[in-house]
């Protein structure tokens, strides 16, 4: 069944981050945490944008060098106007940092996703553990903790380029930009510089310390030679081009669009009635006389607002020049291109044949679609791009901003809009959302949402048929976002969706529900369960109204607040509502349909929950028949099922053996499909650890437990949930063996680890120091362990109330009488004594 697919989900089945069960000593749960798969994103500078002179920045770039090579680390924003040449320079210090084989990761920060996307892939290269990175970018972890903990463990110079960071809330990361709590730290030791590109130079917007330089236009000599450089021989004289680089403010992205224009309209034929500039002097008037179309709406600045009018006049004035050279199309195509994301534009998507549905581009052929390509190109206003293994195009930041600024005054943005969303459709219809093509989707994804902002905007004048379109291209972009565990973009999504729909069809309407619903069921995930409650319940009740008891929407939400029951602990409750749904899905749909199977799945887990360990098998071998019946032995929902079969045979006596027996045949289906380092080989061996060590098969558990962290531990790394689970299970195992010493050496390593990543007062931190005490108690150290426990106490009260079992195992091991340590006689005489009472 797919993430899209619209019928109830196996939502019964336990949680991949749910709370752990402790079970004589061994905790059952092995958690598991998607892979998020290969590079989403290049973070490799782009070099093809490197300037072949860098001319007027010789002492910034020479500046930078010496930041990258004088310690301490630091954070540098090269700050100034929109095309004031701020990503050359880095890029300039990210070419000569490469030449000196110091490490290079460029990250473009348009956005929040582009951010956390780009600096997990930075993480990766760092040398963080796969898994952790995975653990982190999922929430089970703070990501810019494990970034920044990664990067300072760097033993050599590094270089790290945020390109653009223009909104500077998306270098938050959830912490504070101000406070450096967010994804921009000053590095903690002296190997690494920051560099960050971006229009805001407020030294209250930055952390305390970060190194704040001004980019001005460049004077009027470098700017004259620039222009002289690109145009070439004739375009006049050295004071001519001087004075237009006083005119174009020193600015490095409008000097080029003019140079590069004078270079290209050179040889023009005068013909009369047409003035085609070609000089120096002659540009320059003719920028003086052309009238400015950008859009009224003012800039942060008046200074900010004229640069982008000066810039955006030598664009146009590149567009006029190829519109007399029969390239009227050039000017559309960069207003279409305009209505995608800020990512690359795979030029495989700019289908003539889709486009010229559109009556602005009626008569379009690929001939001609492809001869506009290189003029724009060679005029500066197209870049290539990468993006996998596709050619690609991208558009300067400034240039898109403004481009998209004149497409919503002009006539005919309905029809660029629906345009860019046929092309779009066409694109994501032919590619799958796999592993193997996650970095194409992380463009489309940015292009779809980009698409469906515009219609939002202009849904008056966009036709029904491209908005319905675009709900569907950010659906499946939800799905994407959802693979890859990009949780916040994904409930931006669907609260983007939510609103259109509300808007398109009513706020009572089917589809409306269910995107609410899919917002409430993520956002609960995501850890907003009080508010995400609220909204389930709300959506049921006009479910229920305008659709029917019955209808399978109904359901869906009504199996996911029996979910919240179980999870707020109320397991009979959460029976009886699974039971409930079950007789309906079952009546109505058969007992093959997906929501039945998931509904006896819900039902064996409650009962489960609730010690009712026989009614439990029956329903999981009821379940397990099902699954394998519709979906075969090795799918992932029937492994899920058969897995809690299993766990369901562990936990009674008389059938423990069967239990390891069913644990060894899903290994063998899971070895085979994924290895002996994939997650659910690793549960499964888990699992048949407990239940060999419950077997009082301690040799063979504690087997099992080595190769489990030995093959486990490279590859999914050491803030793994389910090895550190492993580690505490193998610590209290050889506690029993009489290991006290090694016991409490590995416990307190887990500790460590465990307040590393959630903090003092989360339920597994507190769990190992329970543990912990209990090793210190069994060794007769009963005073450190009343010191523990006691210190404990407080926490683990406000965190998780006077009923939970954690507070009966301490008081449990409070109430022990204090123990003398065993000397190795008496140790052994009690292990033999153990062995004759088994």
């Amino acid at each position: 069944m797919g993430d899209d697919e619209r019928s109830l989900s196996q939502n019964a089945r336990a949680d991949r981050n749910s709370s752990i069960q402790q079970a004589a000593r061994d905790i059952n749960n092995f958690y598991l945490v998607a892979s998020q798969g290969p590079e989403l994103v290049s973070i490799q500078p782009p070099w093809g944008r490197l300037p072949e002179q860098l001319r007027g920045r010789a002492e910034a770039s020479a500046d930078l060098l010496q930041t990258l090579a004088d310690p301490p680390g630091q954070v540098v924003v090269l700050h100034g106007v929109g095309g004031s040449g701020k990503s050359a320079l880095a890029l300039s210090l990210a070419r000569r940092a490469a030449d000196q084989q110091v490490p290079v990761w460029w990250v473009s920060a348009d956005d929040a996703q582009t951010v956390s996307d780009g600096l997990r892939e930075v993480a990766l290269q760092a040398g963080a553990e796969p898994q952790s990175v995975t653990l982190a970018w999922s929430g089970v972890i703070n990501a810019p903790d494990l970034l920044w903990r990664t990067l300072d463990a760097v033993e050599s110079r590094w270089l790290l380029v945020l390109d653009n960071a223009d909104d500077l809330d998306a270098l938050s990361g959830g912490g504070r930009l101000s406070d450096g709590t967010g994804w921009l730290r000053i590095p903690r030791r002296g190997h690494g510089l920051v560099v960050v590109t971006s229009r805001q130079g407020n030294p209250r917007l930055w952390q305390s310390g970060t190194d704040l330089r001004l980019l001005a236009g460049l004077d009027a000599g470098d700017a004259g030679q620039i222009l002289t450089d690109l145009a070439g021989p004739g375009a006049g004289s050295a004071v001519q081009a001087q004075s237009l680089g006083e005119r174009l403010g020193g600015l490095p992205l409008a000097l080029s669009l003019a140079g590069r224009y004078l270079a290209a309209s050179r040889g023009a034929l005068a013909v009369p009635g047409v003035a085609i500039p070609q000089t120096f002097a002659d540009y320059q008037a003719a920028l003086d006389e052309r009238m400015n179309l950008l859009d009224a709406s003012p800039a942060d600045h008046e200074e900010e607002r004229r640069d982008r009018e000066l810039i955006s006049r030598t664009w146009e004035l590149s567009l006029d020049l190829l519109h007399r050279r029969g390239r009227p199309l050039a000017r559309p195509l960069l207003r279409l291109l305009s209505c995608l994301g800020q990512a690359p534009v795979p030029v495989d998507m700019l289908d003539a044949e889709l486009m010229a549905a559109a009556p602005m581009w009626a008569g379009v052929t690929p001939e001609s679609l492809a001869g506009l390509l290189p003029p724009l190109l060679d005029l500066g206003l197209l870049e290539h791009a990468d993006l996998a293994d596709r050619q690609a195009l991208a558009m300067h930041p400034l240039v898109r901003e403004t481009n998209r600024q004149h497409l919503t005054t002009e006539i005919g943005v309905d029809q660029h809009i629906a345009t860019a969303v046929r092309l779009l459709d066409a694109t994501a219809a032919g590619t799958q959302i796999t592993p193997a093509t996650w970095s194409r989707w992380h463009a489309l994804a940015a292009h779809a949402e980009s698409g469906l902002e515009l219609c939002r905007a202009h849904l008056d004048r966009v036709p029904g048929e491209t908005v319905e379109r675009a709900l569907a291209l950010v659906q499946r972009a939800v799905v994407f976002r959802r693979h890859v565990q990009d949780r916040d973009q994904a409930v931006a999504d669907l609260r983007a969706i939510a609103e259109t729909q509300g808007r398109m069809l009513g706020e009572h309407h089917e589809e409306t529900l269910a995107t609410r619903m899919d917002l409430a069921l993520l956002r609960y995930k995501h850890g907003s369960r009080d508010a995400a409650e609220g909204e389930l319940l709300e959506v049921l009740d006009l479910q229920r109204r305008e659709l029917g008891e019955h209808h399978l929407d109904t359901l869906r939400t009504q199996q996911a607040l029996a979910g919240t029951l179980g999870d707020r602990g109320d397991w009979l409750s959460a029976e009886r509502e699974y039971r409930r749904i079950l007789e309906i899905v079952r009546n109505d749909h058969g007992p093959d349909d997906a929501g039945t199977l998931a509904c006896q799945h819900g039902v064996a887990y409650a009962l489960l929950h609730q010690g009712r360990v026989d009614e439990a098998e029956t329903e999981f071998r009821a379940s397990l028949e099902g699954h394998r019946r519709v979906y075969g032995p090795d799918h992932y929902d029937t492994l899920a099922t058969w897995h809690g079969y299993a766990s369901v045979l562990a936990s009674k006596d008389a059938s423990l053996a069967a239990a390891a027996e069913e644990f060894r045949a899903i290994l063998a289906i899971t070895e085979h499909k994924g290895g002996d380092k994939s997650e659910p080989t690793l549960a499964a061996q888990h699992g048949l650890a407990v239940t060999l060590r419950k077997l009082g098969k301690d040799g063979e558990a504690k087997a099992v437990y080595q190769a489990l962290l030995a093959a486990g531990g490279p590859a999914l790394g050491d803030e793994h949930p389910g090895l550190l689970a492993s580690r505490v299970n193998l610590a209290m195992l050889e506690a029993k063996l009489g290991q006290t010493a090694l016991a409490e050496t590995e416990l307190r390593e887990v500790l460590l680890i465990q307040r590393r990543v959630h903090g003092d007062a989360h339920p597994l931190t507190l769990q190992a120091r329970v543990d912990l005490a209990a090793v210190l108690a069994e060794s007769g150290n009963h005073s450190a362990a009343e010191l523990e426990l006691h210190d404990i106490l407080p926490t683990a009260l406000r965190t998780l109330g006077p009923f939970h079992p954690m507070m009966r195992e301490i008081l449990s091991i409070l109430e022990q009488p204090a123990k003398t340590p065993l000397n190795r006689r008496d140790r052994r005489e009690q292990q033999r004594q153990q062995r004759r009472r088994r």
